[in-house]
């Protein structure tokens, strides 16, 4: 996974623990956390799982809580490396539509190595949509979150059913999305 991501994981940890905890997190780490991760290169997925098992164990909460509240946050931060034109929208239905492309043409332009997921994205109404995830990593709850940020970033009310697995396949989920507004 890149080191963007790590430093995401590190703000965000800073932000909602402070840095003594964020330190006592990387302390506690069976590999090197002295030097800073560096934004382009690549590091073991299990590294950052790592740092997620030791923040949720100081933390005192679920995966699933550090994972959904790890996306709603991200989103505000992932929109800063898109320019405008894939991002200047009154909802998010335009972003979801070509979110596959932004990550494998976008995405790759900044990180050429990066292994992103891939969606695609199914509108059934102007109110409901599914959104599938197809990714070995299984991030589902961070997706989720990250959905949800996106919704509050728009002003736009969001609910979302996770179906997972999707199709008999463990890498896959579906999310079924009802905007409180038409796309």
């Amino acid at each position: 996974m890149k080191g963007h991501i790590f430093n995401l994981l590190e703000a965000f940890i800073e932000e909602v623990a402070g840095q003594e905890k964020l330190f006592d997190i990387l302390d506690a780490c069976s590999f090197d956390t002295e030097s800073r991760f560096v934004r382009t290169e690549n590091y073991p997925d299990e590294q950052l799982l790592e740092i997620v098992d030791h923040a949720v164990s100081a933390l005192g909460i679920s995966h699933e809580q550090a994972h959904y509240a790890f996306g709603k946050w991200l989103y505000s931060r992932l929109i800063t490396l898109l320019p405008p034109e894939f991002t200047d929208f009154p909802h998010p239905a335009p972003i979801l539509k070509n979110l596959d492309d932004l990550h494998k043409v976008e995405l790759k332009k900044l990180y050429p190595d990066a292994i992103p997921p891939s969606f695609d994205y199914i509108q059934h109404t102007p109110t409901q949509a599914d959104l599938i995830y197809c990714s070995a990593r299984r991030m589902f709850t961070l997706v989720e979150g990250t959905l949800q940020g996106m919704a509050e970033h728009y002003g736009v009310g969001v609910t979302c059913k996770l179906v997972t697995p999707w199709e008999g396949d463990e890498n896959k989920a579906k999310f079924e999305l009802t905007f409180a507004t038409p796309a």
